[in-house]
């Protein structure tokens, strides 16, 4: 009898064993499972939350070559190559995209080498605007002066001369001829007196050199000038 329930207990213990190594698996599987989720998971969140990068957009704008001086028509600049078009993906306020935008106007002031040409740089040709005005304070820094001579029509070509030009200085003392100053901007003419922008030190020379002759001025090329001579003289 005592036999009996001694061999019913070991072949319960024996059927049992099947069962937790079934349940054992069914769990490491059931883990396995999880974390292969979990892994896809964070893989596709961190791919869809990662920010995307978006290419800058490049315009085509028109950039001067050089510097451009008030009063230039866009036929002139045109014409010299003064202007290219440029690929930028940063755009000025203004700028023309097409130079056809500008056709039959001037430069309403001086306009520096590299920039960006813009709608407002331009007007129509006569017409008034404030970069005409040039003698006021904002057109003077540092150590630059605004001194008037007086000319008749011949020694300083008042006639033609407008705000804007850039003229050659010369001095002529008896027999002798002296170029003394070169491009020298010309603030205004007003019926034959005409205002230069000058350094406080070139203001000194040319008052000067007022008392040891006469002046005369030769008007330079509106862009694209050119010095055969620097400070020079002839004579004797």
């Amino acid at each position: 009898m005592e036999a009996h329930r001694h061999f019913g207990k070991l072949g319960g213990r024996s059927q049992s064993l099947p069962s937790r190594r079934n349940a054992t698996l069914i769990a490491l599987v059931s883990a396995v499972l999880a974390a292969v989720l979990i892994y896809l998971f964070v893989t596709h969140y961190n791919k869809s939350a990662a920010p995307t990068v978006v290419a800058p957009v490049e315009t085509t704008v028109w950039e001067t070559t050089q510097a451009i001086p008030q009063g230039t028509p866009e036929s002139a600049i045109a014409a010299g190559g003064f202007f290219k078009p440029t690929q930028v993906t940063r755009v000025a306020p203004g700028a023309i995209v097409d130079p056809s935008q500008i056709v039959g106007e001037v430069a309403a002031g001086p306009i520096t080498a590299k920039s960006q040409i813009t709608a407002a740089d331009f007007v129509k040709e006569g017409t008034t605007t404030p970069a005409n005005l040039s003698l006021a304070g904002a057109n003077l820094t540092g150590d630059q002066r605004a001194v008037a001579f007086s000319f008749d029509s011949e020694h300083g070509l008042t006639t033609w001369l407008a705000a804007g030009d850039t003229v050659d200085i010369m001095l002529i003392k008896g027999t002798k001829s002296e170029m003394i100053e070169q491009d020298v901007p010309v603030l205004e003419n007003e019926q034959g007196v005409v205002v230069l922008k000058l350094s406080d030190k070139q203001a000194l020379l040319l008052t000067a050199a007022t008392t040891q002759g006469s002046l005369w001025v030769s008007l330079r090329p509106a862009i694209g000038a050119t010095d055969s001579v620097k400070i020079y003289s002839v004579g004797s």
